[in-house]
């Protein structure tokens, strides 16, 4: 999306005499939300999607890559948590010749004005940590991945290099939403509205200095911190959350694979061409290490379009586990991760049919191995510095609170 197409909606929202939020500004990118709440409705009757910056890869400056982006690094995982514990599948392969499946997320052959059949499998564990990501203006995709935090791509916040004051606003989070027309409030809300409290976004990308080439960049991830509902209750206790993984978590080299770092990747969101971007969508595939310029990249096969950004890439994306039988064993990093967020692509559906994701992890903008509690690298930090914040002046940390369990 352009910046002046974004400018031209606010002002015309400001014409209209809708508001955004008020947020305290900061050059760290962290970012406190000092308002009560966004106006959803206004947000949800001017909503339209957003375009994300979605050019064909310049195959001269891509090649596989078989090593991590920073040497002698360790794959880390964070536990989520699971509060109870249509037709023919499309199938493509991209450029590079990784093939995929995409589907809705809908139980096949269910009655499609059915509240229960058609809405059903979205409102479900572990699909339901993950939703729509409304904003002034558009929409994006998220995933929760501690019990009151989501996770986005860092564009859904604000353009690249756009500065301290360049920030979209009304970030409004729908878990599960189902919302083709003819839903009922239970189908597009099954689990409400979620406002924002508090974000972070890299530094780099605020000012336009993150390294890459185009629109892949090293760090184009964003965490958003969630108020509590009118119930006092945080999202997490509703819907569970996903775990989380970096520094390449789950991916594994072979000579099968031509000694190129594999994983098998679960992408979802709510992308703009499929469904109008009002039902959830789901692609499976391998994904591949590479890299872009100067940015460490996540490469998979898929047709997922502008909307679907900051969707989660999760690894072992799995319902629930059976119970093995004699000696049978599930391998090794088998948990559930989210180890990327949807940030670039094709911008023709019908052309190369690939998406790029920045890694979680370790790389020279985030260099260490541990950020308190929170992992390694570029999610580690975002999330310590987010999680630090006080809830209210001289008060305690959002941690203390309870919102970054």
């Amino acid at each position: 999306m352009k910046r002046q197409r974004y400018a031209a909606l606010s002002l015309a929202m400001a014409a209209a005499g809708l508001t955004s939020p008020t947020w305290a500004q900061s050059a760290t990118g962290v970012v406190q939300n000092t308002s009560a709440h966004a106006n959803y409705d206004s947000v949800k009757a001017n909503t339209r999607e957003i375009v994300n910056p979605l050019p064909a890869p310049d195959t001269t400056r891509v090649q596989a890559q078989t090593s991590n982006a920073v040497s002698n690094v360790t794959p880390g995982f964070s536990p989520g948590s699971d509060p109870v514990a249509s037709g023919v599948n499309t199938r493509a392969f991209g450029s590079f010749g990784i093939p995929y499946t995409s589907t809705r997320v809908q139980l096949g052959g269910s009655n499609q004005t059915s509240a229960v059949g058609a809405s059903y499998l979205s409102s479900t564990y572990p699909y339901r940590a993950i939703g729509k990501l409304f904003i002034n203006g558009g929409h994006c995709s998220a995933s929760l991945i501690r019990r009151s935090v989501i996770v986005t791509a860092a564009h859904c916040i604000q353009n690249f290099g756009s500065g301290t004051g360049g920030l979209f606003g009304g970030w409004v989070f729908v878990p599960g939403h189902y919302g083709p027309a003819g839903a009922t409030l239970p189908q597009r809300e099954p689990y409400g509205r979620w406002t924002w409290r508090a974000l972070n976004r890299p530094v780099t990308w605020m000012n336009g200095t993150d390294p890459g080439s185009g629109a892949a960049r090293n760090n184009d991830v964003a965490v958003i911190i969630l108020n509590k509902n009118a119930s006092n209750q945080f999202i997490g206790d509703l819907t569970g959350w996903l775990g989380y993984g970096w520094n390449n978590y789950s991916f594994v080299s072979s000579p099968k694979t031509g000694n190129l770092k594999v994983a098998a990747t679960s992408t979802l969101g709510y992308p703009g061409l499929m469904d109008f971007g009002q039902i959830m969508q789901r692609a499976d595939g391998p994904s591949y290490l590479t890299t872009v310029g100067a940015a460490a990249q996540i490469w998979q096969g898929n047709n997922f379009t502008g909307g679907s950004s900051g969707g989660p890439w999760i690894v072992n994306f799995v319902s629930f586990n059976p119970v093995l039988s004699g000696g049978a064993a599930i391998g090794a990093a088998p948990n559930r991760a989210v180890v990327g967020v949807t940030s670039w692509g094709s911008a023709d559906p019908n052309a190369i049919k690939d998406n790029y994701s920045s890694r979680f992890g370790q790389n020279p903008q985030y260099p260490n191995a541990a950020y308190g509690v929170y992992g390694a690298g570029n999610i580690g930090a975002l999330l310590q510095q987010v999680c630090n914040l006080r809830v209210t002046p001289g008060g305690v940390t959002y941690a203390q609170a309870g919102y970054c369990n």
